[in-house]
């Protein structure tokens, strides 16, 4: 295979020169044919016609030598490749446009094949992901726009998911994470070096977070409950793609200190490698943050507001099998805590 290819490219390349050996070689099988013929009884005369007719044209025997070894189909399509070079010098503009249709469909699939390769061909590192179930119907993002006239429901307040955590036994865990992070990114600096500082996409997420999707550190700790309350100490867990990518895996990352949004925030832990976050997305977050630190790093007033629905909420469901009558009693739930004004006292 290895030799057919080497000689297909010095075909294409060395044209005159396998020209000139196929010449010699066919002539060489001629003058065979015919010494075969004198030999059977021929005049030489009459052996170089018997050869002729034998062998046909020339041309043809030739076609049929680079048919078989690939040759033709070689400088066809070099012809091609020139032909197709030609009519695109000629139109400049028509050639610009296909190469930039060209460059985004070829990006777009690779970025496309990337996201699939890390959702679908790869194992999620979360534990038991099919007892992990996503609340609401729809995916409306962001701040205000999940609750529907319909009854439908995507997001949640921050009071909301409180009391389902409180009273909604059909699930071991339910976290809460920030909807629509990627459009409200933070500006970051480590502490102690020359760094610049840059914006980065950053999820405020509760403190059970990691232990709902059942996920262990890189390095250091992740997220806990006590991390998530107010007044406690800003923590980060760093995504394990940003540390390599952007600190080359440097263990001293962990326990430093980051400005975020002008505030001294400590990173206490990498999270663990192939974790991409909760939602498909191609450019998750570099930092998460606990939800209580919001209205401090972000100056959110909507975090403690029990009429605003900002929060996508995933549970781990207890060891039974997801059923319709458990998306009916937590709905039930759900529409009970919203008639009742989100108050603690009606539940």
């Amino acid at each position: 295979m290895l030799s057919d290819l080497i000689f297909r490219l010095r075909s294409l390349f060395r044209r005159r020169a396998v020209e000139n050996e196929l010449d010699d070689e066919l002539q060489f099988h001629l003058e065979q044919q015919v010494e075969k013929n004198v030999r059977s009884g021929l005049t030489r005369e009459d052996a170089i016609r018997q050869t002729s007719l034998e062998f046909g044209g020339l041309g043809h025997v030739k076609e049929d030598c680079r048919e078989s070894r690939g040759i033709t189909f070689l400088e066809t399509t070099a012809r091609d490749i020139r032909y197709a070079l030609r009519q695109l010098s000629r139109t400049p503009a028509f050639t610009v446009t296909v190469l930039l249709t060209l460059a985004l469909g070829i990006g777009a699939n690779a970025a496309i094949f990337t996201l699939v390769n890390a959702v679908l061909l790869k194992k999620l590192p979360v534990a038991d992901p099919a007892s992990l179930v996503r609340l609401g119907d729809n995916n409306d993002c962001c701040v205000g726009s999940g609750n529907r006239q319909d009854g439908d429901f995507a997001m949640f307040s921050t009071d909301t998911y409180e009391q389902l955590k409180k009273n909604a036994p059909e699930f071991e865990e339910l976290a809460a994470m920030q909807a629509g992070f990627w459009g409200r990114p933070v500006i970051a600096r480590r502490d102690g070096t020359q760094d610049a500082a840059r914006p980065v996409a950053a999820e405020f997420v509760s403190g059970n977070y990691f232990r709902t999707f059942g996920l262990q550190p890189r390095a250091g700790r992740l997220l806990m409950d006590a991390d998530d309350t107010q007044g406690a100490p800003m923590t980060a867990v760093m995504d394990y793609e940003a540390w390599q990518r952007n600190y080359a895996g440097d263990a001293s990352v962990v326990g430093s200190t980051f400005w975020i949004n002008t505030k001294s925030v400590t990173v206490v832990g990498i999270a663990p490698e192939g974790f991409y976050g909760d939602r498909m997305s191609v450019t998750p977050a570099e930092f998460y943050l606990p939800i209580e630190a919001m209205p401090v790093l972000a100056n959110s007033p909507y975090v403690h507001d029990p009429e605003q629905d900002w929060l996508y909420i995933v549970g781990r469901n207890v060891r039974s099998p997801w059923s319709r009558s458990k998306t009916a009693s937590t709905w039930l739930l759900h529409r009970r805590i919203m008639d009742a004004g989100s108050s603690d006292d009606a539940i």
